[in-house]
């Protein structure tokens, strides 16, 4: 750890986290001796320590082992530490004496201080945040305390205070450990996907319980919400967080959040390959067929492959797949879903660079045209989640194609929804006020989106609608949901960012007449709309299209009410 240092020090040259190391490495041969370690941190390692490090890697060389050790005068570091031949599947570059130094040597990391500020920087930048604020968030990570964050920064407790208030409203915190838990993980530059708290739950003795529970602490939850998602008392997570305290030594929940983003950005780096899923998807068939320009589109398709195809559209903050409750719905029906990726979505390759507004629209319809060509099919139809202005492209563009469209949780372009609520609305927003930084902000999002956070995230946000919440709390739908939005955690994100700018852009839709043939679904319990301004919205747009507002649905109207969707595509 680096020592204290005035608010100068943090005016060194600020680079950008994808220009360093990830973390601090060393080589240690068998006898303990230092083989070469350029940052300086096992200076501070006792002999003992070291040595025991060594000998836990050498029983097991290709297993990652964790230690949190005490560092002289420093308080103590989280290292992790493998044989040379186990080391080789982490997410780090290794240095080229660790595959010169013999089957003996062990290679010990840390996460790197130096790293983590510029991670920190990069997402404050992300969110427009200024370099006061910038510099009290990273003093903030760094002490754990307000108040010494202050005195770091060089400021007063009661600025300091105000300046964090901007910071959580910027990215929509409700607390500082969010804060500080987001900062810390967000701009990473490698794949999130092995994000874990095993590693914190197995240095500090907890049990599962007290696991999540410090991981939901850290994620922004507060102890009701821990209580309510974990279907135990306010009290008993209470009790359970004083253990936690005890166990790790911190003392306030910014302090757990500071640790627990040590460790998960640890176990990223080093840990081992995700487990299978324990709900896999709907089985499927990937299609891939050539579009113009030596394009590509990649479609699932669901079949039975005799049965009459509909194509299901992905809403503009996920990749293609269909949910399992849609697809027994459509199959029971005597259809054959197949949800192809939009360019830029998934496996889909992305539009041309100067492909934006209109023309990226247009993209689209002549994909939903190319799928036609190669089904054979002169008319479709069309289940889309939340995309209109895909299926008003299409119309514009092909008249004739569209046989039936059903489009459920329709979404208004971002600007003009006003009413909408929660989080994800809260983006949409802020997008339309800074389209230049969706793909900044996406990508940090996207990076937090591990699946334990998406279910946290998800209990809270769909508070209000029970339809939502039963469906967010079904295991295996909800990893539906989550496996849509993977693509995007491996840093896929070209057709996401054009949708998003051009729903920040585009301004509401003109009218559209004659659009009988176009059915919309909206739940009047959707956690991330006004039902009421939403219909009026559509309304106003497509005054023609037949509108339905169903009392007990909220945003996720094709899990919870599949057969609904399924009707309103009219007989075979």
């Amino acid at each position: 750890m680096q020592p204290n240092a005035g608010p100068g020090a943090n005016n060194q040259a600020k680079m950008s986290a994808t220009s360093l190391p990830l973390a601090d490495l060393a080589i240690v041969r068998r006898d303990g001796t230092i083989i070469s370690e350029h940052a300086g941190f096992l200076d501070d390692v006792g002999c003992l320590d070291l040595s025991d490090l060594v000998a836990a890697a050498r029983s097991n060389p290709s297993r990652t082992f964790y230690e949190a050790i005490e560092l002289r005068g420093e308080g103590f570091a989280v290292l992790a530490i493998a044989g040379t031949t186990g080391a080789r599947d982490w997410k780090i570059d290794l240095p080229a004496d660790s595959r010169a130094s013999g089957e003996g040597a062990v290679v010990v990391c840390r996460i790197s201080r130096t790293s983590t500020h510029a991670r920190i920087r990069d997402f404050c930048a992300a969110f427009g945040l200024g370099d006061a604020i910038t510099r009290l968030v990273v003093a903030l990570y760094d002490t754990g305390d307000v108040k010494l964050a202050a005195d770091r920064a060089g400021i007063t407790f009661h600025t300091a205070r105000e300046y964090l208030k901007k910071a959580r409203s910027a990215i929509w915190a409700p607390n500082l450990q969010q804060l500080v838990t987001w900062a810390a993980i967000g701009a990473l530059p490698v794949d999130p996907e092995r994000e874990t708290d095993d590693i914190f739950a197995f240095l500090f003795s907890l049990t599962q319980r007290q696991r999540r529970i410090a991981a939901m602490i850290a994620d922004g939850a507060s102890r009701s919400e821990a209580a309510r998602h974990l279907a135990i008392s306010e009290a008993s997570v209470k009790k359970e967080l004083s253990a936690i305290y005890a166990a790790t030594g911190v003392r306030s929940a910014t302090g757990l959040a500071r640790l627990s983003a040590e460790l998960r950005c640890l176990a990223i780096a080093t840990g081992e390959a995700p487990k299978a899923e324990p709900f896999p998807p709907p089985f499927s068939r990937e299609i891939m067929i050539a579009a113009a320009g030596g394009r590509r589109i990649a479609m699932d398709d669901y079949g039975p492959i005799q049965a009459e195809p509909v194509l299901v559209f992905h809403n503009t903050l996920n990749c293609r797949g269909c949910d399992r409750a849609l697809v027994d719905a459509l199959q029971n029906a005597g259809y054959r879903p197949i949800s192809p990726d939009r360019p830029g979505y998934g496996d889909t390759s992305p539009a041309p660079r100067d492909c934006s507004g209109a023309a990226f629209l247009d993209l689209c319809a002549d994909d939903v045209k190319a799928i036609c060509d190669h089904l054979g099919r002169e008319r479709i139809k069309v289940i889309a989640h939340g995309p209109v202005h895909v299926v008003l492209a299409v119309m514009r563009r092909y008249p004739a194609l569209l046989e039936r469209a059903v489009i459920d949780a329709p979404e208004p372009d971002s600007a003009s929804e006003t009413r909408a609520q929660g989080m994800m609305a809260g983006l949409k927003r802020q997008f339309a006020r800074r389209p230049k930084a969706v793909e900044a902000m996406a990508r940090i999002l996207f990076t937090l989106a591990s699946l334990d956070r998406v279910a946290a995230f998800m209990d809270t946000w769909t508070a209000s609608s029970p339809a939502d919440r039963r469906v967010m709390r079904d295991p295996a739908l909800l990893m539906d949901f989550y496996r849509k939005l993977l693509p995007f955690r491996r840093g896929q994100l070209d057709g996401l960012v054009r949708e998003q700018v051009l729903q920040a852009t585009m301004g509401r839709p003109a009218r559209v007449t004659g659009a009988s043939h176009l059915a919309l679904m909206i739940g009047a319990t959707d956690f991330m709309h006004d039902a009421a301004a939403n219909a009026a919205y559509w309304r106003g747009v497509l005054p023609d299209a037949q509108l339905t507002v169903i009392a007990d649905a909220g945003r996720f109207v094709s899990y919870s009410h599949p057969e609904r969707v399924v009707a309103a595509l009219g007989g075979r």
